[in-house]
């Protein structure tokens, strides 16, 4: 599709759907959401370096920062400064009470910044982070316009000579992979030795399993399936007991958390909403294709986790009892896991 035809298209789309999101227009044209960015926004849309590193470690200067990720049926924001990142190879992590990201750079292709409007009027300022196929990653906004000589600096600072083209999709022959054969009793005994949880990644690399994949051979033992009307009765428990815990909403290069309690719980417009001064969650249960509670070993005892997934078995959110290291979690998160249990 020329750019032309492209920018034609997007106009007639705009003029039935006035308030459509840029990544929902993106799928109704079968383009990248940051292939549309410089169609809706012309000169607004500011390309940038790749300099990841660099530009996160900017927006330490630039006051407090609304933080968004998602994937297809969750949407994440919290709100606050963001703190000084640290790099260990491809992998960033960006660790306060609020902002609390783990970057996966090895899937980073581009970035852009974006002065946008509100339905106010007011401007919005933003960097916007792709994948090399154009699809977005995170996002960051300006909320206090005293730092935007600050903002302007960073962009400036960064920004390309010319706009970066996405990488054309993979081509597949539209069939999926055989699944690698698995010794089940050797996965199994594998996953009773882990000793921490961030070992779990590793136990998947070397079984050749995808998340879902390793539920559903640890069924019965180490997770049980849940009906999906659990993950609304889990944040409402949540919310009326007031129990912190942790929300995790990933996709390819970012896992977005948030540890705390909630407060605001709203069904509006088709999703589940959690809406709070500093934390936002959005969830659409037509994305909720299974849901699983998981018991994983650890050094400090057994840590749990009830994990959502999407029709075909994509990574939605995952929910744990808000934990630190040498800490316990809540004991009420331990009791309403027995029930969970007790239930599945």
């Amino acid at each position: 599709m020329t750019t032309q035809v492209l920018r034609e298209a997007y106009t007639a789309l705009k003029a039935q759907n006035p308030h459509m999101y840029l990544r929902d227009a993106a799928v109704q044209l079968g383009v990248s959401e940051m292939a549309l960015l410089p169609i809706a926004y012309g000169e607004d849309a500011v390309p940038l370096r790749p300099a990841f590193r660099e530009l996160f470690a900017g927006l330490a200067a630039c006051g407090p920062l609304m933080a968004l990720s998602r994937n297809e049926w969750a949407v994440i924001e919290t709100t606050g400064p963001y703190p000084t990142p640290t790099f260990e190879g491809p992998i960033g992590v960006l660790n306060s009470p609020i902002i609390d990201l783990r970057l996966y750079l090895m899937h980073w292709g581009h970035a852009y910044a974006v002065r946008s409007f509100g339905k106010d009027g007011r401007p919005l300022y933003s960097l916007q982070f792709f994948t090399p196929q154009g699809e977005a990653i995170h996002k960051v906004y300006l909320q206090d316009a005293a730092y935007l000589p600050q903002w302007e600096a960073l962009i400036a600072a960064h920004k390309a000579e010319q706009a970066p083209a996405p990488v054309p999709p993979a081509q597949t022959n539209g069939h999926s992979p055989e699944p690698l054969p698995v010794d089940t009793e050797a996965f199994l005994k594998a996953w009773a030795q882990l000793q921490d949880t961030h070992d779990f990644f590793q136990l998947l690399r070397r079984f050749g399993l995808s998340r879902q994949q390793a539920l559903q051979l640890a069924e019965g033992r180490y997770t049980w399936k849940l009906p999906t009307n659990a993950v609304e009765n889990l944040l409402t428990w949540a919310r009326d007991t007031q129990t912190p815990i942790m929300f995790f909403v990933g996709n390819a290069g970012m896992h977005h958390i948030f540890t705390g309690t909630i407060h605001t719980l709203s069904p509006a417009r088709g999703w589940l909403n959690i809406l709070d001064e500093v934390f936002t969650l959005h969830l659409n249960p037509a994305g909720i294709g299974s849901v699983y509670l998981v018991e994983k070993p650890t050094r400090e005892g057994p840590i749990y986790s009830v994990e959502i997934f999407g029709p075909q078995g994509e990574e939605v959110l995952w929910i744990f009892g808000a934990r630190k290291p040498g800490l316990p979690v809540p004991k009420a998160w331990l009791e309403y896991i027995k029930i969970l249990q007790a239930s599945a």
